[in-house]
């Protein structure tokens, strides 16, 4: 898990870099964009921030049960 976890941090913060100055929806087409707006408010509504102290605990506790 968290190799998987990792994988997919890495993958983002590349994926990130590499659309930096780019528009995201720049090369879909009309039902891609379509599709893509549809699903964007639902998606933004999944988006947390947790707090820096909720993040800690999550951290202590996966050491804890190693």
């Amino acid at each position: 898990m968290d190799e998987t976890s990792t994988t997919t941090t890495l993958n983002e913060t590349s994926n990130t870099a590499a659309m930096k100055g780019t528009d995201a929806t720049e090369n879909l087409e009309a039902d891609d964009l379509i599709f893509f707006n549809s699903l964007r408010t639902d998606l933004d509504l999944l988006k947390r921030n947790p707090s820096a102290q909720t993040i800690h605990n999550i951290l202590d506790y996966s050491r804890s049960s190693r």
